[in-house]
């Protein structure tokens, strides 16, 4: 992974949404969102249990070195979710991942965060390969990335740190030229 070196995201908005950096005074609603169940058993890298001590971790080690945004809803700070983009191996490569609360689910919000990232990559990052993944039984979110413009780009065993064991996922990528 490529280290973002202290890069300051900008305040990003959209019509429901506002992308801000996540913060220390979010641990305790990433520990509520990203310590049920049903949200950790859909993500690689997260534990289950999660604590407040993971929730500092990912705000002091991983948030640093990634595009991440906070996700709210336009006129209250409150985090709801995050959405960002992993650097890749390569210049120009990134994997965009996200998360949100069950609360939120199947309003639209994730779809329209995630097309917001996806035009600040390609457009002020200049990003030219984005490639995303989701488990095979998390069909929402496959959902989401189609309708960002992401297509299927091969199946693979990735990672669940929640299950404790590997998962059959989807891999996906947006074509050369595709803006969401």
């Amino acid at each position: 992974m490529r280290p973002v070196a202290s890069f300051d995201r900008p305040v990003l908005a959209t019509e429901r949404l506002r992308l801000r950096r996540p913060e220390m005074r979010d641990v305790a609603a990433i520990v509520r969102i990203v310590g049920q169940r049903d949200v950790a058993v859909r993500l690689s890298r997260v534990p289950h249990p999660y604590g407040a001590a993971d929730a500092r971790f990912f705000l002091d080690a991983v948030v640093p070195g990634e595009w991440c945004w906070a996700i709210t809803l336009a006129g209250d700070d409150a985090l709801i979710g995050v959405v960002g983009l992993t650097p890749g191996a390569e210049p120009g490569a990134a994997e965009l991942g996200y998360w949100l609360s069950p609360d939120h689910w199947g309003r639209g919000f994730m779809t329209e965060a995630a097309r917001c990232i996806l035009s600040y990559g390609v457009e002020t990052l200049r990003l030219t390969t984005i490639t995303s993944g989701y488990f095979a039984d998390n069909a929402a979110s496959g959902r989401v990335l189609e309708k960002i413009g992401f297509v299927e780009s091969g199946r693979a065993m990735r990672p669940c740190l929640a299950r404790g064991h590997d998962v059959a996922s989807v891999e996906m990528h947006l074509p050369p030229g595709t803006m969401a």
